[in-house]
């Protein structure tokens, strides 16, 4: 009775555990301004990068990165209106990761992430995809169009496997 009750137990256990939904696309190349890890999944290149290389991360192509993650460490700089033409002019998505104001702060001028205090912004997303050069029209990612692209991702609970690879995903569709 004592084994049954045990084996029954494990069971109950096992079911109750969540299992890691990890991306499986294409490899990806994330360049990351601030701190950023990503311990879910394995095909995810992460490079730390500085303020003095982003212009060049996110304008030249041959360095093939995918996306560049901005991450709330800093928010305060990254925000500042001398970067706003550099994320117009950006090849790749921008994802700024745990911004719960969105893109604004970053591609209007005059705010800060900090100074940034519009309550109705907030609506309960976690991070924001960026993208205002060029956009894909319908399946096709031939047929490009000029114009901003935003998207948000949305935490649900503690599954930040589940929002990465959501957001993943949506990256290897812009790429």
């Amino acid at each position: 009775m004592k084994k049954v009750l045990f084996l029954l137990g494990l069971l109950l256990l096992a079911g109750c555990s969540e299992e890691i939904v990890a991306y499986e696309g294409m490899p990806l190349k994330i360049a990351v301004l601030g701190e950023f890890q990503d311990q879910y999944n394995t095909n995810i290149e992460i490079v730390e990068i500085t303020f003095e290389a982003i212009e060049e991360v996110v304008t030249d192509s041959t360095l093939q990165f995918d996306a560049l993650f901005i991450t709330p460490i800093v928010f305060g700089q990254a925000s500042r209106d001398e970067y706003i033409k550099i994320y117009e002019e950006a090849l790749i998505p921008i994802v700024y990761y745990d911004a719960a104001k969105g893109h604004f702060a970053f591609t209007k001028e005059n705010i800060t992430y900090d100074t940034l205090h519009f309550q109705n912004l907030i609506n309960g997303s976690h991070s924001t995809l960026y993208l205002h050069n060029e956009i894909p029209v319908g399946d096709e990612l031939a047929e490009r169009k000029s114009g901003i692209y935003v998207c948000n991702f949305y935490l649900s609970g503690n599954r930040y496997d589940i929002m990465l690879k959501e957001i993943y995903e949506k990256i290897e569709t812009l790429t």
